[in-house]
Formats: C-alpha cells, structure tokens, sequence
C-alpha cells in the first residue's frame, strides 16, 4: 500500500485534519496519532499496520491508502475528461452587446458602440434549434452577459429567449435562463415578462463593496449612486422566486465593512432569501495576490451568517476538475453581438482574440482547431502531477491552461504551502458546515 498524493494534514482546532482531495473525506487526529502517521509516512506507511492496525485498517477503508498500483494521476485525467465531455446538458452564453451603462475600473470590456443585428439573432435561434434536435441532450442553459445585457432586452434577448421557449418544448428539454447583469435596469415589466412566460431566471449581480465605495464605482451620475437601486431591484426579484447570487466584488480597499451589505438585504423576507438569494464573494481577479485579506473576508461571512443569509467566499474554494468551469466543457459556447464564438467570458471580446464565428447557417466554425486545443490543454503543467489538490485545482480553468501553455511551469497558488492549506482549510470548513459524510 501507499499514502495517498491526494492526503493533506493540516492543523485544526487543537487537532490536525487529515483530508483527501480526491474522496474529500476528512478525519481529526489527536497530536499523538498525528506524530504517528508523520513517522510512518516517513519510514514505511505499512509499518502503521504493525503499530496501530485499527488506525491503519480505518486509513485503508477511507482511501487515504492506496494500492501500489494505483495511478492517481491517470484517474483524475479520466474523471476530468469524462465530466468536461457530457452531453446532456448545453450552456449557451449570448452578449446582446458590450456597452455598458457603468464604467467600473477593472472591467476587461472596450464597451465599443454595439448592439447585436437581427442577421446574428437569426443565426443564433438557428444555432439554438440544431442544439436541441440532438437526442441526446436533456438540459439546455441559456445566458445572457455583455456589457450590460438589459441595454437591449427587448430588441435581443426577447426574441432569442421566445424562440428558444419554443424549442426547448417542442424537443422536451429542460430550459434555464440566466444573466449577469449590474441590475440597474430591471423593472417590474422585466420581471413581469417572465412571469407570463413561466420562467424563472436566475441572475449574478455584482456590488463593488459596501454603498459609499460601490456608488464611487457604479454611478447613474456623479451626484446619484446605483447601490440602493440594485438593493431594492434584487428584492423584487428574490421576492418573485428568482435566484440571485449578489457578487460581491472585493479589494483590499473596499473589504472591511461589506457585512453591512446584509443589513440592506434585510429587507427581503426572510421565508425567500433562504431559498433564492446567495451572496458570494469573489477577490477582483485584476487585484489578486498573495496576503491575508481572506481573514477579513471570513470576518465578514461570519458575521453575515449571523444575520441568517447564505454566503460563502469563493477565494479558496477551488472546484476544478468535479465541477469545472462551463468554458471547460465540449458542449458550451459564447455567441458575441457580432457573431464572434469565444468560450470564456472573463477575457475581451476583441475579433482577434476569437475562437471561432457563426456562420451563416447558425453553425459555429471552430477556428485553427481551438475547440479541440482547449479540450486537450489541460494536464500539461508539470507541477501539477504531483500537487496534492490536484483533483480539486487542476492548474485553474482551461483558459489559464490555454494562456501558460508552452510558457514556464506555473501555479495559480504561487507555489506557496501556505496558501494551499488555505485552500484545504476551506474543503475542510464546509464538510463541517454541511455536515458531509467524513
């Protein structure tokens, strides 16, 4: 037998948690039987048998030792290929256009004047009718991004979303809506639309910290901010069974007070925020580095749990290979106002930087083999055979693969212990929160 590359021991609560990223079960030791796992890892795992057989015995049943036959990296190859290949569910994203009403500082958008014709819509319900001929698929996930995708709402989306209404009932597919909007826009009429049509879309809405630093960010005009229009917009729609997931976009400038944003919140009744409303906090990717801001952050989710929301911190919550990111899958897409296919949506949407197009028969040409590229980049970043989260990191998504391939060996944690445990700190916290078998 072998100790597993998967295991981490990190200290816990006056104990050491001994997790596996790729079974993600934990088990607390006491300092002493801590002391004798180190000196077996050390000098011959299957001495343990020997010196504490239940210990020993308990490790083997729960996976933490293997066989020595066991290829560890070659499982987490097979089980990354096969979740990134399924093909029962599509996710189609559209940008109706990438001007936005707000100007926010990291914004990766040129927010060039434009606006999504009726050729490109026309292309794209074609597009959306050849996806659900496919028998089998069995689920099929519209969003909308931009920009601001409410700029346009009833010029694009409108048309899109009743072709694809149609479809997906005429091919019995399960449909999903969503979108990432600022939410400044959405109206009763908004809301009201969908409510006629039977849908009920789920939203990201993102505030740039507490309402003095977000108002300075998201502005109508100097002298009126958009925060407590965005408050009171997501009510309405939480109220209104629709799922939102505030994103709260963060610094090291703007972190220290965003619990006060669950005060606002308050004033959505509590029997649907339980079920509808999420708020999630994410580190602006342009301002990500290795310090101790996450302390502040957990800080924060505290003392909003207190207050009976759910919430969570997205910073050290690595999931990707089980639940890799959409652009990691064969059967995505993002369709640009112009009729540009990318795969991801947190880069430009410059022509040059484009995966592929859709022609004029709805179809997506894939070019210079980039869907096949991504589809086989990841796994070629030697550090990463080894690493022990592995299963749950994988060297980031498929666009960080695709952007250090050929380059020098990298690691999105900076190779940095510390940050790892991080990492396998937050694993073992939400066992504990959600009470997973461990």
């Amino acid at each position: 037998m072998k100790y597993s590359q998967f295991n981490s021991i990190i200290p816990y609560g006056g104990q050491f948690a001994l997790y596996n990223t790729y079974e993600n079960k934990v088990i607390f030791l006491a300092p002493e039987l801590k002391e004798i796992l180190d000196k077996a890892i050390t000098e011959n795992i299957n001495f343990l048998q020997h010196i504490h057989s239940d210990f020993y015995n308990y490790l083997l049943k729960n996976k933490f030792l293997i066989t020595d036959k066991t290829d560890e990296l070659e499982k987490i190859k097979k089980l990354s290929h096969k979740i990134d290949n399924r093909d029962k569910l599509y996710e189609l994203t559209i940008n109706p256009t990438v001007n936005c009403n707000f100007h926010c500082w990291y914004c990766y958008e040129t927010h060039e004047n434009s606006q999504m014709n009726n050729d490109t819509i026309n292309r794209i319900n074609e597009l959306i009718t050849q996806i659900n001929r496919n028998d089998k698929l069995k689920e099929f996930s519209i969003a909308f991004f931009g920009g601001e995708p409410l700029l346009y709402f009833e010029k694009v989306v409108v048309p899109i979303v009743e072709k694809t209404v149609v479809l997906t009932k005429k091919y019995n597919k399960k449909l999903s809506v969503g979108f990432t909007t600022n939410a400044s826009l959405i109206t009763d009429k908004f809301i009201n639309y969908f409510n006629a049509q039977g849908i009920k879309p789920h939203f990201q809405i993102t505030l740039d910290g507490y309402r003095a630093y977000h108002d300075k960010i998201r502005y109508v005009s100097k002298s009126k901010g958009s925060y407590f229009t965005i408050i009171n917009n997501i009510k309405k729609l939480v109220e209104n069974k629709m799922f939102v997931r505030v994103r709260i976009n963060y610094t090291e400038d703007n972190i220290e007070d965003t619990y006060k944003i669950a005060e606002d919140l308050n004033i959505i009744d509590n029997k649907y925020s339980k079920d509808y409303l999420l708020i999630d906090y994410h580190r602006v990717w342009q301002n990500d580095k290795i310090d101790d801001v996450n302390i502040i952050v957990d800080k924060n989710v505290e003392m909003i749990k207190e207050q009976g929301f759910n919430v969570k911190s997205s910073s050290y919550n690595c999931e990707n290979v089980r639940g890799s990111c959409y652009a990691d899958k064969r059967n995505s897409a993002v369709i640009n106002y112009n009729g540009d296919v990318f795969k991801c949506t947190a880069r430009d949407f410059k022509t040059e930087n484009r995966s592929g197009y859709l022609n004029e028969n709805g179809e997506i040409v894939w070019e210079n083999d980039s869907l096949e590229h991504r589809m086989q980049v990841k796994f070629h970043n030697k550090p990463c055979f080894t690493c022990r989260i592995l299963p749950i990191c994988n060297g980031g998504c498929t666009q960080q693969s695709l952007e250090n391939f050929g380059q020098r060996d990298y690691c999105i944690f900076g190779f940095d212990k510390r940050e790892i445990d991080k990492v396998i700190k937050a694993r073992v916290d939400f066992i504990l929160e959600h009470n997973v078998e461990k």
